[in-house]
């Protein structure tokens, strides 16, 4: 997993460089904002069932929640098409963004790509076939941002990175369909053995709970690019929208593939009666000396790091990341083990933990935006909250890991 994971991290990273010298920052304030959108809608698209398939002991269960997360990501991108596409240019022109109304035209069918994507990663995972979810990441990551450099050299348009985005996750959901078990629940999704309403009676803390966080973890995510786009202009949204991902890029890969081992580990060594804080307590002291010094430089010398990286009009989003530096480590130290609250039945703390947390972060940013406050001063506010937030979430986390015997369903 982590071997895989780690060639599609070095994929973005060898031809990011050469992406940023074709895109503008106003280009890729356009497509940060359609991909948060796709990805507000998204999140929920299964309702959160597909978190839940690999907790049933019964295949024949876990099958039947396949189908219902397939079902339900079909229905979701119709109902997104419907609601998005004809009011395009109003969201263009509220947003302050030249390219979104025309880029909208594609959302459902990201929202469709990423909401089976997630389901089918949920499943592979289940079925603990690690070289197709390693090998999925590296098409993934290889189809998406070849296609951007590409298409780029012709039509450097935020359209062209959105095509890259989608064409990312349409190429590994054919790779998980060579899967016999996953292309038989799909072309069955509406031939069920369990019915829907009996899965949503026993796993509705998913729809009901984690849905609703994901959904308002997504939101907090989206809304903070509104206000910047909206306050700011296309020019800061895109600088601090590209230091952002290519630094969560490692993050995202790193921690989604550790995340996936430790999540079927630590399932069953709760349902088995052992006691996991020791393991939760070693993973995150472990991931914090791993990350302390390559953050540590980014911290020093984030500006210089991305004027030679990615070319010197890139220097100013190297000189936001110092700024977000203490903000991402936390976050590579807590995501992997995000998931500690579902395992423990803890959803609901959780969901309240990040409700408060983000209502009071947001508050603040919109508060300044509206004031006038720079830039700056509004970025130092947003790290310094969400760094508070993610630690309280790490101890947190190793204080409800010392509960043992959690019954998985």
């Amino acid at each position: 997993m982590l071997s895989g994971n780690g060639l599609a991290l070095v994929i973005p990273f060898l031809i990011a460089p050469l992406i940023s010298r074709i895109y503008t920052p106003e280009d890729f304030a356009g497509f940060e904002l359609f991909v948060k959108i796709a990805a507000l809608i998204a999140v929920v698209s299964a309702l959160r069932f597909e978190l839940a398939i690999i907790i049933p002991k019964e295949e024949e269960e876990a099958s039947s929640l396949v189908k219902l997360s397939v079902k339900l990501v079909f229905i979701t991108s119709i109902i997104t098409a419907f609601a998005v596409i004809p009011f395009r240019d109003v969201i263009g022109m509220k947003l302050g963004n030249s390219d979104l109304p025309n880029l909208l035209w594609l959302l459902p069918l990201m929202v469709f790509g990423t909401g089976l994507y997630s389901v089918f990663t949920q499943y592979a995972l289940r079925l603990k076939r690690f070289n197709r979810l390693s090998s999925t990441k590296v098409s993934g990551a290889l189809t998406n941002n070849g296609f951007k450099y590409i298409a780029g050299l012709s039509a450097p348009i935020a359209l062209s990175l959105v095509w890259g985005q989608i064409i990312g996750v349409l190429v590994p959901i054919v790779d998980f369909l060579r899967l016999k078990r996953v292309r038989t629940d799909v072309f069955g999704a509406f031939k069920q053995t369990i019915s829907s309403k009996e899965l949503f009676r026993k796993y509705r803390d998913f729809p009901l709970v984690s849905a609703s966080h994901g959904f308002f973890d997504e939101g907090q995510k989206t809304l903070l690019l509104f206000i910047i786009s909206a306050y700011y202009g296309e020019m800061v949204l895109g600088l601090f929208a590209f230091g952002l991902r290519y630094l969560r890029v490692p993050l995202q890969v790193f921690g989604v593939a550790l995340s996936q081992v430790l999540n079927e580990k630590w399932a069953r060594q709760l349902d088995s009666g052992q006691a996991i804080k020791s393991e939760v307590v070693k993973t995150g002291f472990l991931l914090f000396g791993i990350g302390i010094i390559p953050f540590a430089l980014l911290f020093f010398f984030g500006e210089e790091l991305f004027a030679f990286v990615f070319g010197q009009d890139w220097a100013v989003a190297g000189k936001y990341s110092e700024y977000m530096a203490p903000w991402l480590l936390l976050n590579f130290v807590v995501s992997p083990m995000s998931f500690l609250p579902i395992l423990l039945k803890q959803q609901r703390m959780n969901f309240l933990i990040a409700v408060v947390g983000n209502v009071i972060t947001l508050t603040l940013v919109a508060f300044m935006a509206i004031s006038d406050f720079e830039f700056l001063s509004v970025l130092i506010v947003l790290v310094a909250s969400n760094t508070l937030l993610l630690a309280y979430a790490w101890v947190w986390y190793i204080r409800i890991s010392n509960r043992v015997k959690i019954q998985l369903p």
